[in-house]
């Protein structure tokens, strides 16, 4: 397995399954920002040249710099094979390289698969009441770089 930058050949095919490996509408998550504006860091893994998984993430210019997670897709077939590890490990590594200090993911509170994921990879957890507005709490994961 392999990870490289995303492209807009992988940003077109992601949008297309995106709704299949999740199993309803969520295409719109994909943002096209995230390839023709943020897609320096946006990662691709692919097995054979087959697209198995990505990343969508940027680094920030706050302080301290971070590297944020935004949305990570795997192929069904591919689960619990360590892709997702491999992304996040990856993307950690270029967010360093480019100055970031720690890396953030954000996920719904009750999305267990997320924490726990999240959590082995060392990540500390806060449950944010209101961090998507009043009454809209999120699971805000860090981990220092």
């Amino acid at each position: 397995m392999i990870t490289r930058g995303i492209t807009k050949t992988d940003y077109d095919t992601i949008v297309a399954v995106l709704d299949r490996w999740w199993g309803g509408p969520s295409g719109e998550r994909a943002h096209p920002v995230f390839f023709y504006e943020l897609g320096e860091h946006a990662l691709i893994a692919e097995e054979d040249g087959v697209l198995v998984g990505f990343l969508l993430g940027f680094i920030s210019d706050g302080s301290p710099r971070t590297g944020y997670v935004h949305l990570v897709g795997i192929h069904p077939e591919h689960r619990r094979r360590s892709v997702g590890k491999l992304l996040y490990l990856q993307f950690a590594e270029r967010a360093k390289a480019a100055g970031a200090e720690r890396i953030k993911a954000i996920t719904a509170v009750g999305n267990e698969g997320s924490d726990h994921f999240h959590r082995a990879l060392g990540f500390t957890c806060v449950e944010e009441p209101s961090y998507a507005g009043e009454g809209r709490a999120r699971l805000v994961f860090t981990r220092d770089l």
